[in-house]
């Protein structure tokens, strides 16, 4: 299934190794995008021989879609601009995604009741909202690449600086430093991880979240995510970066935390200087990177199969859903999600339902990983769900 494509050859954009591995039919696979908008197939997807990151192709082509999605980008859009409701492990509750993480990091890091927070990539401000409810004392500021969310980010109590532009034009120090779901989409997230490290007090923690490849094969389908890490590359690329690990978790389903601070460094000593970004044995390769994308090309032919038998929705409209609706063009009859903000909206042209106005002549596809797919369909069982509920085969059980 592997071969190299009639492109140009590609570089890795994290450790610059030359002769990525490309994987032949990611191509033809549809795509969407990480606002959730359906986007065509024709991406370049490979692995790096030297440091294990599986990429896209960093190239003129990939550089001209980035230009197209975000000239548009409209974060969190289906929600009017609100966080993703997650469901809690602890409590089986539904909590803000950031809400969460920001606990959890809290509960981890101690931090002291004054301090000052920085979010790279606030977006429309899920973690500052949480942030001015959690750390009342923190004074808090949020960075974007332009100024359209200027007014909504200052609007948020607490908060006392927005940044616009190249971090390099920042002139500041933070006790702590965010940056939720951002690192997947920066070609270069070393130097770009270098950047936000100048910004850290002494003593200053970086806090970094991405989603996990391991854990959520559906990220492939992504197309502005231009990394799609595991623990071993992510961990490998903050230290690339003259970073020190303190803390590695998984404190949100699907998705890896890492916590990294500026090396202690005596007096008398010389600088440090970045680890080689390298993994002798990468968890995720070339071959299961393969298997990645043949069970997503099989999940669209299950699901037209599926509506072919009759009525047809799918749970949630995150980007899973997303996908798949648009792979299987107009035979999704509808969405359901659990969170009462989307519950009665349309999403893509189709009705969003509450679970309990699922009709009991309908399907319910899970397009999740195997794992969590398999915790939702015992959960509806045990509501006693009147309506049937497929849910995808396991990939691997070394994988998923």
């Amino acid at each position: 299934m592997t071969t190299m494509t009639t492109d140009s050859p590609l570089c890795c954009h994290v450790c610059a190794a030359a002769g990525i591995a490309e994987v032949d039919g990611f191509a033809s696979l549809a795509r969407t995008t990480s606002d959730c908008r359906p986007w065509p197939s024709g991406g370049r997807l490979g692995v790096c021989p030297a440091c294990g990151t599986v990429q896209a192709g960093v190239d003129a082509a990939w550089r001209a879609e980035m230009g197209e999605i975000y000239g548009s980008y409209a974060m969190f859009h289906q929600r009017g601009g609100a966080d993703h409701a997650i469901r809690d492990s602890q409590d089986n509750t539904l909590r803000s995604r950031s809400g969460t993480l920001l606990q959890r990091f809290i509960a981890w890091a101690q931090p002291p009741d004054q301090g000052r927070l920085l979010d790279i990539g606030c977006g429309t401000g899920p973690l500052l909202q949480s942030a001015a409810h959690l750390c009342p004392g923190w004074s808090l500021a949020g960075a974007e690449q332009d100024d359209r969310v200027r007014d909504r980010i200052l609007g948020i109590p607490g908060v006392a600086l927005f940044h616009a532009g190249p971090l390099s034009a920042l002139d500041a120090k933070f006790d702590v430093v965010s940056m939720v779901h951002v690192l997947e989409h920066v070609a270069n997230p070393a130097g770009f991880l270098r950047q936000a490290a100048r910004l850290l007090a002494p003593g200053g923690r970086l806090l970094v979240q991405v989603p996990s490849l391991t854990e959520n094969p559906f990220d492939l389908t992504i197309a502005d995510h231009c990394s799609h890490f595991t623990a071993d590359t992510l961990t490998g690329v903050v230290r690339s970066a003259g970073l020190k690990i303190l803390h590695v978790d998984r404190w949100i389903p699907k998705e890896l935390s890492v916590v990294a601070g500026l090396p202690e460094r005596k007096a008398g000593d010389p600088p440090a200087t970045p680890e080689t970004c390298s993994v002798a044995e990468p968890t995720v390769d070339l071959a299961t990177v393969e298997r990645m994308v043949v069970w997503l090309h099989a999940m669209g032919e299950t699901v037209e199969q599926l509506a072919a038998a009759g009525p047809l929705g799918l749970l949630g409209t995150s980007v899973a859903a997303t996908w798949l609706a648009s792979q299987t063009e107009d035979r999704v009859s509808f969405f359901v999600d659990e969170d009462p903000v989307m519950q009665g909206v349309r999403f893509l042209g189709r009705p969003v339902l509450a679970m309990e106005r699922v009709p009991s002549s309908a399907t319910l596809f899970c397009p999740m990983p195997s794992a969590q797919a398999h915790a939702i369909r015992e959960r509806l069982v045990r509501m006693k769900a009147a309506f049937r509920i497929e849910i995808p085969p396991p990939l691997s059980r070394s994988v998923l």
